[in-house]
């Protein structure tokens, strides 16, 4: 008789994975990470921009409706009282008051903040700039710390660190302080400015080559002879300012504190000896730079048009359009874009 044989059945080995495929799975998973990430932060930092272009744009309509409104374009920042004599020289009952993003709080919806704030009250506990030997104030400076250190969002880039509040107060360089200021990311141009002349407020000697805000001063839009669409109206500034040469203060930028450097955004001519250097995100100092104390572009001084974002700074212009300057725009150009009657002849395609 024949007996059938019987096959034990097979055993399966599961088998897993090797330490080198690991490896090799953990490096392909880090090469994709890598090759996304810039992507992903690139789209990120594209959407930041935007907002910030749309915040610009809200601020540059405000001012639009304001000038027609009033006439006139807010002054940058308007010193109260009695002033003789120039920086150096005692003055008399001189308030750092007020800036012309609080004057344009009603038109950017903040009707609320406007409403509360005390235009006959300082917004800065400060001297006029805070030179040695100057006047006490007149009024409070802790009268309107609630609304210059409120956050209004159209008012703030968000590519910026988050706009904080500061209450210091330095006193190295005279008495100067700020009382709970936010901090902002936008500012006036300027120009070529030169305030250490303490002038009478309301009838200043401007200077023909002027930008369009000057302290104390208003322009009109009719003003503006080199073109609405030729000419910087508003620019960024980063918050990443720096102790100048360790031993200054902080100035700024803040929104609602009436600091002479809170919201102005200087660019002098190229040839000018003691200036901003005459591009976006540059530092503050000679053209040598023997007076240049910064330790980079983006630790620049109050004064100087700077961004977070890579490359360049977005500025509103005349006519309320915003554009992106690249940081290696023509040093000239970028001046002749701040002048408001300096006819100069500008191709679109050098900006």
């Amino acid at each position: 008789m024949i007996r059938s044989g019987h096959t034990r059945p097979r055993t399966r080995i599961a088998r897993g994975f090797t330490l080198i495929e690991l490896l090799v799975v953990i490096a392909i998973i880090g090469v994709l990470i890598a090759l996304l990430l810039p992507a992903v932060q690139a789209a990120r930092e594209a959407a930041r921009r935007a907002q910030c272009t749309n915040n610009m744009k809200q601020i540059g309509l405000a001012l639009h409706n304001y000038e027609s409104s009033n006439q006139a374009l807010p002054p940058p920042k308007i010193r109260s009282g009695s002033c003789t004599g120039t920086y150096s020289s005692n003055t008399t009952g001189t308030i750092l008051n007020t800036t012309a993003f609080s004057m344009i709080l009603g038109y950017v919806e903040q009707s609320q903040l406007f409403n509360a704030y005390n235009f006959q009250q300082t917004s800065s506990n400060s001297s006029w700039y805070g030179a040695p030997g100057q006047a006490a104030l007149a009024g409070s400076a802790f009268v309107n710390t609630t609304v210059v250190g409120s956050l209004v969002s159209s008012y703030a880039c968000p590519s910026d660190q988050e706009a904080r509040v500061e209450n210091y107060d330095v006193t190295n360089f005279g008495p100067y302080s700020m009382q709970e200021a936010r901090r902002s990311n936008y500012g006036t141009a300027t120009g070529q400015y030169t305030e250490y002349n303490c002038l009478t407020p309301g009838t200043p000697s401007l200077p023909t080559d002027r930008a369009m805000f000057y302290s104390d001063a208003s322009t009109g839009l009719r003003d503006v002879k080199d073109g609405l669409s030729n000419t910087v109206m508003i620019g960024e500034k980063s918050q990443n300012t720096i102790n100048w040469c360790a031993s200054f203060f902080y100035f700024g930028p803040y929104w609602g504190s009436g600091t002479h450097t809170s919201t102005h955004l200087v660019v002098w001519p190229p040839t000018s000896t003691l200036a901003p250097k005459s591009t976006p995100n540059a530092p503050w100092g000679n053209q040598d730079g023997t007076l240049s104390c910064e330790k980079n572009k983006r630790g620049s001084y109050a004064w100087v048009m700077s961004s977070e974002h890579p490359g360049g700074i977005n500025v509103c212009m005349g006519d309320g359009s915003v554009r992106f300057i690249k940081d290696t725009i023509n040093p000239y150009t970028w001046y002749s874009l701040q002048t408001i009657r300096g006819g100069e002849v500008l191709s679109a395609d050098t900006y």
